[in-house]
């Protein structure tokens, strides 16, 4: 970090735990993902076969292998990092990756909490698979409230619960079995961002105005 650079900004720049890992994590990633690069390896390659993965730990939530799925999470989870390291590695950062990365990162939220939601329902916990639900809807308009105020141009990177957190939050919850703790969580830190990224825009607005 640049001790010249302004306290404010620099709050500005760890304003998630996602970007205060990633800023960490580089010193790790960076030599794989330059690996990676140098055996040819795509960064939209990358993002594809993680998303593939997180469905595939959607299975086993649905299926009712709840902490073998949040472990195999946990595993799976870094290739969300890995695969914007590869294309700054290689020179391919582009349009369509970071539109993939986005889409993709949407669907596998989607499936993860839908196999939840599946066993919850089947086992007969009705309030689990609704909240469950609720959640997901929570969590797309979260992920919606930052590409429509990005749209507008104003960052909107705030929020106790970005996509690493919610990913941690599920595997985490899920390895230790505690699905109706992970329903109600999942939910209400949801929501709690969702009206962060909401009050976040309406300050800048008010601002401009």
């Amino acid at each position: 970090m640049d001790l010249e650079q302004p306290e404010a900004e620099r709050r500005v720049r760890w304003s998630t735990l996602t970007e205060w890992v990633r800023a960490r994590a580089e010193v790790a990633i960076g030599p794989v993902a330059r690996l990676l690069g140098r055996w040819g390896v795509h960064p939209n390659s990358l993002t594809i076969v993680g998303c593939l993965l997180q469905v595939g730990v959607s299975a086993f939530f649905a299926l009712g292998r709840i902490r073998w799925g949040g472990a195999l999470l946990l595993v799976f989870a870094p290739l969300d990092a890995l695969d914007g390291a590869v294309a700054r590695a290689t020179g391919k950062v582009s349009v369509f990756g970071a539109f993939l990365d986005s889409t993709l990162d949407r669907l596998a939220d989607a499936a993860l909490i839908l196999g939840l939601a599946w066993h919850t329902a089947r086992q007969g916990a009705q309030l689990e698979a609704a909240l469950l639900l609720a959640g997901l809807v929570a969590a797309l308009m979260v992920s919606y409230t930052r590409a429509r105020a990005e749209s507008l141009g104003i960052s909107c990177k705030v929020g106790i619960v970005t996509r690493m957190e919610r990913i941690l939050l599920i595997g985490i919850l899920s390895a230790l079995g505690l699905v109706p703790v992970l329903a109600w969580a999942l939910v209400a830190l949801s929501l709690l961002t969702l009206f962060q990224r909401v009050a976040r825009v309406h300050a800048c607005c008010s601002q401009v105005e």
